[in-house]
């Protein structure tokens, strides 16, 4: 599917409405929890990729941090505005793919990507975080052995793949597990401070079966795209 033919096919689902979306995952506030808030008391700079309806950055915003948002969708950024003018809460969004948005380097203490695998989007994120920056996601997985049921789907990372796709991030979390004829990583990792000791891993992977291969609105200056 083509840039223009994804974006049609987000517009119109999000016309229709999609209320599974409407609030935060589970794992991301289990996340934050464990390791955003303990980090960060004070919260700081996110970056919220393919926010759609912006359940996580609402989410955050409403705890004082500085939020960017991201989505291919001009339906969605457009409701997520305005959800932010009801709440009187100020986001920073942009209309395109997360490809086309200016990174930069060193700019977020947190960065969101959940349910878009792009692989060309990790070296982008990992230089975007500060030191000590975190990355919560959680990404549709190719499960299958013989990979039929998921084989025309191309936006699917392989198991133990994220890992490899992060390799300068120290892994807080890592969880692999089926979910119908498809799997989810659930991952958060955390950015090296220069001359830093680091700490042993708190990880938990526990896959449920051993891998066979490894418009803006209310803008702010330090977040635009």
């Amino acid at each position: 599917m083509n840039g223009e033919n994804q974006k049609a096919h987000w517009d119109l689902k999000y016309e229709q409405g999609l209320p599974s979306l409407a609030k935060p995952d589970p794992f991301f506030i289990s996340a934050y929890r464990r390791f955003v808030e303990p980090s960060f008391p004070n919260a700081g700079a996110a970056l919220d990729l393919a926010c759609g309806l912006g359940r996580h950055a609402l989410w955050l915003a409403t705890r004082q941090w500085r939020v960017c948002g991201v989505d291919l969708s001009e339906v969605a950024v457009k409701k997520l505005s305005q959800a932010a003018l009801d709440l009187n809460i100020s986001l920073d969004l942009f209309v395109g793919d997360t490809s086309e948005y200016r990174f930069g380097s060193a700019r977020f203490d947190l960065i969101v990507l959940f349910y878009h695998a792009d692989r060309s989007l990790f070296p982008k994120v990992i230089s975007a975080l500060n030191p000590g920056g975190l990355l919560i996601c959680k990404l549709s997985l190719r499960w299958d052995r013989d990979e039929r049921s998921t084989a025309a789907i191309t936006d699917l990372l392989n198991r133990n793949e994220l890992p490899l796709l992060v390799p300068d991030l120290h892994v807080l979390y890592h969880e692999e597990r089926q979910v119908r004829d498809r799997g989810v990583v659930e991952f958060a990792g955390r950015k090296a401070v220069p001359g830093s000791l680091r700490s042993d891993p708190v990880s938990i992977y526990a896959p449920s079966e051993k891998n066979d291969s490894p418009q803006k609105a209310h803008r702010r200056p330090s977040c635009i795209g």
